[in-house]
């Protein structure tokens, strides 16, 4: 089985230079007290918000597994540092602080951010902007109500007693969480930056585990992360059931290939509204039907 796609996003950027760790919780939110409402559109998968980068508009792929914002740029620009994508490549990009980086409004102020030219992306999405990376997403509390194209972003709760958890691992900032299948855990980052459901990298044990279980098929497609597009042949499945603490989850759709970790993409939750509470370090969400 061939199924070559135009482009499957797949973003993970991951900071490696210890010198700007300090610098990604730099800036401040305007005004500090904020509710608001915008909608969004999606690439493949991805949910691409519209923002205003010092003034001007662009959109801007949403993305947890971005340690850092990214921002497109024809040349780069700034103190060269290096990142690590999905996987594993690295590159060498530019560094900035970005002044004004608005959502409806609230402006996240001062923020550090990376820059290089992303030019695969930057052909696909219209007036693209970058990469929407948690230097800012960790800066508020965010309700992603996909099946409705809306988000909403506070500095307060925003869910209820309708919505369920998704245990995070408290000792990382990374969203990480433990999945369950066959009576075993593995860690995984929830990736809203991948177009997967299910990734599991190649050369795991429970790759060698869900390979000898269930029956795969090959696929060709293109993927981008960190250093442009690449071809890649991989192997895709379905696992028929898989637990998330005391939620249970049936039928999903897994893809084996050359990647960094384990994760669960943007299309594991495009039934459900999903909300990141940076404020509690909690994911929680909320079935659609």
């Amino acid at each position: 089985m061939s199924e070559k796609s135009l482009l499957i996003f797949f973003i993970l950027i991951v900071c490696i230079s210890c010198s700007t760790s300090s610098k990604f919780t730099k800036g401040r939110v305007k005004p500090t007290k904020f509710h608001v409402k915008t909608t969004f559109f999606t690439a493949k998968s991805l949910v691409v918000i519209p923002c205003e980068l010092d003034g001007e508009s662009k959109n801007f792929i949403f993305d947890t597994g971005a340690q850092v914002t990214g921002v497109q740029r024809d040349s780069i620009f700034g103190k060269i540092i290096t990142v690590r994508g999905g996987t594993n490549r690295t590159v060498e990009n530019g560094s900035e602080t970005i002044k004004s980086f608005k959502i409806s409004g609230v402006d996240f102020i001062n923020t550090f951010a990376t820059n290089e030219n992303m030019i695969d992306l930057k052909e696909k999405i219209p007036n693209f902007g970058g990469v929407l990376g948690r230097t800012v997403i960790d800066k508020a509390n965010w309700l992603i109500d996909y099946p409705n194209k809306i988000i909403e972003l506070s500095d307060k709760e925003l869910a209820d007693d309708s919505f369920i958890d998704i245990p995070l691992i408290q000792s990382s900032k990374t969203p990480y969480t433990f999945i369950e299948i066959g009576n075993k855990k593995h860690k995984a980052i929830i990736d809203l930056g991948s177009t997967s459901v299910f990734n599991v990298p190649e050369d795991t044990e429970l790759a060698k585990e869900l390979l000898n279980k269930y029956e795969f098929v090959e696929n060709t497609r293109e993927r981008y992360t960190v250093g442009g597009t690449q071809t890649i042949t991989e192997l895709i499945g379905t696992v028929p059931l898989m637990n998330i603490g005391t939620s249970v989850f049936k039928n999903i759709r897994v893809n084996i290939n050359q990647s960094s970790q384990i994760r669960l993409g943007m299309a594991f939750f495009e039934n459900y509204v999903i909300y990141i509470d940076n404020s509690n370090h909690r994911l929680r969400i909320k079935e659609m039907h």
